[in-house]
């Protein structure tokens, strides 16, 4: 299956690195060359290793040779620019200040993020400046999402104004932020808070996890060196709108592709079965799921972006429900997932798990 196959290369070289490092998982534990993140909720939920595995952002090396990720200390707009370039695997290839910003020097180490964020459209500036070494607001690095989704791949950021309303300090959001915070809420990556605090300044940590929510919502479309037009996750019905954390879901379940079937399995060291491996995936993006099918639903019911009872309203991404049993639709009528003992985690048709109760994603 085409798409599947696309999806999957994304993470062909974080898969790579594993192997030569005789991992039996599909990333290896970077956060454990940390010495400062033991126990953070961004160790523990997998996002650092995400972000380094990626190459999104790295540590720095102290000075008796550990090193430090400084999870909690605040993102200059030079340093966000800097994790979008590498998200773009992108380069300006200078030294050299190009763009009209005064205060951006010849020969800093930012100065090639600077130009290439400039070239993209993602940082403007105002009144000459770029203000390279302030601390980005939440509300900025929102912002500039937006701009690479609309000046980098040609998508359309959208979200309702309205979901802004269920956060008390959304009157708190800059006017020219509005739309860029109602989409990062509508896709998950803002909102999991009971404030959006959008005038705080966002920590590495903070960053860290956007941009591996948001490199996984845009897939292929996020490496292809800046050009235009990139995917929008494999959704072909969304006409390029980027929504919703389905494909980064499917993303990581892809991983576990060819893992044995365990009746009540929910780890990679065990195996997993059906709602094990859904229940594992969503941990790994900060949703906390029960273990089992019909409980999932039911959740997802309450709680979810969307919910749909007719499959040709499915999109890529979407949890599929059946009786005692739910998996990952990928595309083209065809579902990922944990299947059943003696049958290792693996593409099947939808049709073989009739009948269908629903499906949709958070």
């Amino acid at each position: 299956m085409t798409s599947l196959r696309r999806h999957a290369a994304i993470f062909s070289t974080a898969a790579a690195f594993a192997i030569a490092l005789g991992s039996a998982c599909a990333l290896p534990a970077w956060a454990s060359n940390f010495i400062d993140v033991s126990g953070h909720w961004a160790e523990t939920s997998g996002i650092i290793d995400r972000a380094v595995a990626a190459g999104i952002v790295g540590g720095s090396q102290n000075a008796d040779g550990t090193f430090s990720f400084r999870p909690d200390h605040h993102v200059t707009r030079a340093e966000a620019a800097q994790m979008l370039m590498n998200v773009a695997d992108g380069s300006a290839e200078t030294w050299t200040n190009e763009t009209p910003f005064v205060d951006v020097a010849d020969g800093v180490w930012y100065v090639e993020a600077i130009n290439w964020a400039y070239e993209a459209g993602i940082m403007n500036g105002s009144n000459g400046r770029v203000r390279p070494e302030d601390v980005l607001t939440r509300e900025e690095l929102a912002v500039m999402l937006t701009n690479y989704l609309s000046n980098v791949l040609s998508l359309q950021a959208t979200g309702d104004d309205s979901l802004l309303a269920a956060y008390p300090d959304n009157i708190l959001i800059s006017s020219w932020a509005r739309p860029a915070m109602a989409w990062a809420v509508a896709s998950e990556i803002m909102g999991g808070n009971t404030v959006l605090s959008p005038g705080a300044p966002a920590t590495r940590a903070e960053a860290a996890k956007m941009l591996v929510v948001f490199n996984d919502m845009v897939g292929d479309g996020a490496s292809d060196g800046g050009s235009n037009g990139g995917s929008n996750g494999g959704n072909s019905s969304n006409d390029g709108v980027v929504g919703g954390i389905g494909s980064a879901a499917v993303e990581i379940a892809l991983r576990y592709e060819g893992y044995p079937y365990k009746y009540g399995g929910a780890s990679p060291e065990t195996g997993f079965d059906c709602s094990g491996l859904v229940m594992y995936v969503y941990s790994q993006l900060g949703i906390s799921l029960p273990h089992s099918a019909g409980e999932q639903m039911k959740v997802l019911q309450q709680s979810g972006g969307r919910f749909v009872t007719n499959v040709a309203d499915l999109q890529y991404g979407d949890l599929v429900f059946f009786e005692g049993h739910v998996a990952f639709y990928v595309g083209n009528g065809q579902v990922f997932g944990a299947r059943r003992e003696g049958v290792p985690a693996s593409v099947g048709q939808l049709e073989w798990f009739a009948p269908f109760l629903g499906g949709g994603q958070f």
